[in-house]
C-alpha cells in the first residue's frame, strides 16, 4: 500500500513537469511556426495531453477491458470540460467570442453528436469508426489551413524567436510528452491498485479515477497557464483540442477491436451535449466563460462524480 502511494505521488510529479515542459516549449515552437495560441493549444498541447488516454484505451482493449476504455474517454472529456474548464474559468475569464474559437466549438458539438449516436448502439460498428476517422481527417485539414492563414500573426520578434529556438527546445517538448505518457500510465496503475485495496469497484475506478488520472495533464497545463498568465486561448484550445483527440483519434483508433457497448451513458451524453450548447451559446452572445459559468461547470462535475460513486 505504501509503495503504491509513493508511486501515485511520483506520477503526479511526472505529470506536473511533463505539462510544464510541454506547455513552454510547444508555445515557443508554435509561435516560431506562425501558429496562434489557439492552434498551439488545439494541435500540439491537445495531442500531447491526450497521449495518456490513447495509451490507457489501447492497453484496456488489448486486455479485453473495452468498458474501461470507453469510460476513460468519456469520463476524461467530462473532466476536461466541467472540472478543468470550470476551475480555469473561476480564476481567469476564457473568451469564446472570437471567430476561430466559435468554429472549434461547432466542431466539438458535431463530434459530441457523433459520439452520442455511437453510444446508442450495442457495439462500435465499422461505420462509427469511419465517421470518427473522417471527422478527424477533416478537423486536421481545417487546423492546418488555419495555421497557413495565421503564419503572419507572430507575437514575438523574429530575432527573439530565432534565439529561443534550438535542439534543446525540441528535446524539452519530447521530454514533456514522455513524462505525460509515463506519468499518466503510472498514475492509472498505482491509483487503480490503491482503489482496489480500499475496496472501490472497477466501474468507479474507470469512470472516476482513471478518467481523472488521464485528464490530469490537461488540469496541470490549464493551472500553469493561469498562473503564468498565458493567453487564455491556449487553455480553451487545449481543452477543446484534447476532447476532439480523445473521441476522434483515441476512440477511432480502437475501432478494430471488438468493442461492446453495455453501459448506459445517458447521463454522460446529456452533460456533454449541455456543455457544447452552453459554450456555443456563450460564444454567440459574446459572453466570456468566467466565475458564474465556472461554478456551474464545477458543480456539475461534482454531481456527476457523486452519481458515479453512488450508482
Amino acid at each position: 500500500m505504501t509503495l503504491q502511494v509513493i508511486l501515485l505521488i511520483l506520477s503526479i510529479v511526472m505529470l506536473y513537469y511533463g505539462a510544464e515542459f510541454a506547455l513552454e516549449s510547444a508555445e515557443k515552437i508554435g509561435l516560431y511556426l506562425g501558429m496562434s495560441p489557439l492552434v498551439i493549444g488545439l494541435l500540439i498541447v491537445g495531442f500531447g495531453t491526450s497521449l495518456p488516454e490513447f495509451f490507457v484505451s489501447q492497453l484496456a482493449c488489448f486486455r479485453g477491458e473495452s468498458p474501461i476504455a470507453l469510460g476513460n474517454i468519456i469520463g476524461s472529456n467530462i473532466a476536461n470540460l466541467f472540472l478543468i474548464m470550470g476551475a480555469a474559468g473561476i480564476f481567469v475569464p476564457l473568451y469564446l467570442s472570437r471567430k476561430e474559437i466559435t468554429k472549434q466549438l461547432y466542431f466539438h458539438i458535431v463530434l459530441t453528436l457523433i459520439l452520442t449516436l455511437i453510444l446508442f448502439q450495442s457495439e462500435l460498428y465499422w461505420w462509427g469508426t469511419g465517421l470518427l476517422v473522417t471527422f478527424f481527417v477533416t478537423y486536421l485539414l481545417n487546423t492546418f489551413r488555419e495555421m497557413r492563414k495565421q503564419r503572419h500573426l507572430r507575437t514575438m520578434d523574429p530575432d527573439e524567436l530565432e534565439h529561443e529556438m534550438g535542439p534543446m527546445l525540441y528535446v524539452k517538448l519530447i521530454l514533456g510528452f514522455v513524462l505525460l505518457y509515463f506519468g499518466g500510465d503510472l498514475l492509472v496503475s498505482s491509483g487503480s491498485k490503491v482503489g482496489l485495496m480500499l475496496g472501490i469497484s472497477t466501474y468507479v475506478i474507470s469512470a472516476v479515477f482513471v478518467a481523472f488520472g488521464t485528464s490530469f495533464p490537461e488540469l496541470v497545463t490549464a493551472i500553469l497557464a493561469c498562473v503564468k498568465k498565458k493567453d487564455t486561448d491556449l487553455i480553451t484550445g487545449n481543452i477543446i483540442g484534447s476532447n476532439i483527440f480523445n473521441v476522434a483519434f483515441v476512440l477511432g483508433s480502437i475501432g478494430f477491436y471488438d468493442i461492446k457497448i453495455t453501459q448506459d451513458y445517458s447521463l454522460e451524453v446529456s452533460v456533454l451535449i449541455f456543455a457544447s450548447i452552453f459554450l456555443i451559446g456563450a460564444s454567440l452572445v459574446k459572453r466570456s466563460f468566467h466565475k458564474f459559468a465556472g461554478i456551474v461547470f464545477l458543480s456539475t462535475y461534482i454531481g456527476v462524480v457523486y452519481h458515479w460513486v453512488t450508482a
